[in-house]
């Protein structure tokens, strides 16, 4: 049976990265995905963007401004997302508030996160040392909650796996050679690959899940099931009643 995860609490329905947004997915879904970043202060708070505004690549979700690495977290947390009346929560409130299992993307520790995907076994150090207070403080939070960890960067996943031996880990890619590469190093169970990276790729592990991100449509969700697909990391809940018998989701 193909999974459904909430991309970000069902952003294509819910207010993104939310308290509301967790709870409303939580009902449709058994898996929920979302962002968690650094303030200046190190706390660590859900939010995906860079910047709380429209500026360089954010996409101003918020009523607030400047940059999420450069705020104390009562800034952050200040601000609304999507004049929702829901507003941007610390990693800390959002567990207290919601009871789900989590996929949590690792995104930035602050400032200098660093390239992404596999690093030259001479950067391997540095990254890691660079992400671990971060990921030191979420899995503190974290501590005992159904969760999986997830990032792009090479640096969070060999801090997470430093300091959690039996974390489950699943390495965002869109490169489905590099996914393979960071879950065989990193012990992972999953790979979360873009959909155009397991359309190209000849095949997927047979030896590992792979959740494919971010479908938005049936016909993307018919499209990641064909390639070879486990899960699908979806904005809206129901996609996989339209991709064949044998798929579904609770919905």
């Amino acid at each position: 049976m193909t999974t459904i995860i909430a991309h970000r609490g069902f952003a294509g329905l819910n207010p993104e990265n939310t308290v509301g947004a967790v709870r409303a997915a939580a009902d449709r879904t058994d898996r929920v995905e979302v962002d968690v970043v650094a303030c200046a202060d190190g706390t660590p708070v859900v939010f995906h963007d860079a910047r709380l505004d429209a500026e360089a690549d954010s996409r101003g979700v918020t009523d607030g401004s400047g940059a999420v690495a450069d705020l104390p977290s009562a800034a952050v947390t200040a601000a609304e997302v999507l004049e929702s009346g829901q507003r941007v929560p610390t990693l800390d409130r959002l567990l207290a508030e919601t009871d789900v299992p989590l996929d949590v993307e690792l995104k930035r520790p602050g400032a200098g996160t660093g390239p992404r995907g596999s690093l030259p076994p001479a950067d391997r150090d540095a990254a890691r040392e660079r992400w671990l207070p971060f990921v030191d403080r979420v899995l503190d939070l974290i501590d005992g909650r159904d969760a999986r960890y997830s990032s792009f960067f090479e640096g969070a996943l060999a801090a997470v796996r430093e300091r959690d031996a039996s974390a489950v880990l699943a390495p965002l890619c869109t490169d489905l050679d590099t996914g393979r590469a960071l879950a065989t190093r990193y012990d992972a169970g999953a790979i979360h690959p873009s959909l155009a990276a397991v359309r190209a790729a000849e095949s997927v592990p047979a030896d590992r899940t792979v959740n494919v991100w971010t479908v938005r449509t049936w016909v993307e969700a018919r499209a990641a099931v064909e390639a070879g697909a486990d899960g699908l990391i979806a904005d809206y809940p129901g996609l996989t009643r339209w991709i064949g018998k044998g798929t579904g989701s609770r919905d």
